[in-house]
């Protein structure tokens, strides 16, 4: 550490990761006037990360934990001046309260949520900001091609966003197909489960789902060779 400040590459742990993910969380709940519970969207924060084997092998709620209650023991210990846009973010959040003490209080809830929602999988009512993390491939897709207008048809636009890309399609396909198949779970499973899906993305019915994995599988099958024989029921 040079002089009194902390270097900005190492705060960056603090400030740009998922410290300032759950500050921004307490933020939007702090300033919605009581539209938003901060415990309702830290469990959708705790449900995002474990629904991702990405997620859970980068940084599991534990970590985010962790670095909270690391970040409150620099705080107590007044080891030089902190960046000014985090303090800033951590008032807002704190609304008066000790800035080390919330960060603990945060640290304490998402533990406590984490034990009693294991395994749980219904969402609860938000603010949605998680649809639009958990989709941000399909909604891509969604804004570029079938939302543009420059289409006559849902089957068009599909097709010429699969043209575009053909036929370096692995890429592209995937993490749409993906995501796809996983909302029309959500829709086709229960209200509950399809509810913020249907409010932050109504476009994505049940019937545009499937009509885009149908377009995609229909591809993949007859414009990629593919390295393995299949059996004849396949071949269609």
């Amino acid at each position: 550490m040079e002089g009194n400040t902390l270097p900005s590459f190492t705060w960056s742990a603090f400030d740009r990761g998922p410290t300032a993910r759950i500050l921004d969380l307490a933020v939007m709940c702090q300033e919605s006037g009581g539209r938003y519970s901060l415990t309702d969207e830290l469990a959708a924060f705790v449900r995002l990360v474990q629904s991702s084997n990405e997620a859970q092998w980068l940084c599991p709620v534990t970590t985010v934990t962790a670095l909270l209650d690391l970040t409150a023991q620099y705080l107590d210990g007044q080891h030089g001046e902190l960046p000014q846009e985090f303090t800033a973010k951590l008032a807002r959040a704190a609304a008066g309260l000790d800035g080390a003490e919330y960060l603990r209080t945060l640290a304490g809830t998402l533990r406590a949520i984490e034990r009693d929602t294991a395994g749980a999988t219904t969402p609860s009512a938000g603010a949605g900001w998680d649809t639009d993390i958990r989709f941000r491939m399909l909604r891509g897709f969604h804004d570029n091609w079938i939302g543009s207008g420059e289409y006559a048809s849902l089957e068009e636009a599909i097709s010429a966003a699969i043209d575009s890309e053909h036929p370096f399609c692995g890429d592209f396909l995937g993490p749409v197909a993906a995501e796809a198949e996983s909302a029309l779970v959500r829709l086709l499973d229960s209200a509950d489960s399809g509810a913020g899906l249907s409010h932050t993305m109504p476009w994505a019915t049940a019937a545009t789902l499937t009509m885009l994995l149908d377009a995609v599988n229909s591809h993949m099958r007859h414009e990629h060779p593919a390295p393995l024989t299949t059996p004849d029921h396949d071949q269609r």
